[in-house]
């Protein structure tokens, strides 16, 4: 592909949701062939090279769990072979961005930040002291009468009625 001059590159993401329909055991084996149909569509030719790194990432979780969507470059020479590759810029997660002006601050110690949400000091209604409570003695806690079992039939009704 070096000798050959690009002549048309773009860089979508394909959706491989559809391979989740077929059979467990056919699942990435149909996610190669979904990939090989969006890009005939796309790029307009029927000659369609999988790139080897590509293929890895599509197999990397195995036949059954192929990943529901994958973002690809797609080149087209002059003859009108389409190679399908992993782009080589891919979008950095937020934890990797750090502006220059963060690193200064990350190497030096922060003091602790207080929660965002604004704490009150507490409310005092009158000016003069409150005096402190003695503990109460603690008494302990008599269990209420044990409950009788209700009667279900107006004969034991009767017989509950006497007893008492």
């Amino acid at each position: 592909m070096s000798d050959q001059e690009i002549e048309l590159e773009r860089v979508y993401t394909v959706p491989l949701s559809r391979a989740w329909i077929t059979a467990r055991h056919r699942r990435t084996r149909r996610a190669v062939n979904i990939l090989r149909e969006f890009a005939e569509h796309h790029m307009k030719s029927s000659e369609i090279k999988i790139d080897t790194e590509l293929n890895e990432a599509l197999w990397k979780r195995g036949i059954t769990k192929p990943p529901r969507r994958i973002t690809v470059k797609m080149e087209k020479d002059e003859d009108g072979v389409v190679t399908i590759s992993l782009p080589k810029e891919t979008k950095r997660k937020p934890e990797e961005v750090t502006p220059p002006a963060l690193e200064q601050k990350a190497e030096s110690p922060a003091p602790e930040k207080s929660s965002p949400v604004a704490k009150q000091a507490p409310a005092t209604t009158s000016k003069a002291p409150v005096p402190a409570v003695a503990p109460a003695e603690e008494k302990p806690k008599e269990s209420p009468a044990p409950k009788k079992a209700a009667a279900k039939t107006p004969a034991k009704k009767k017989a509950a009625k006497k007893s008492e």
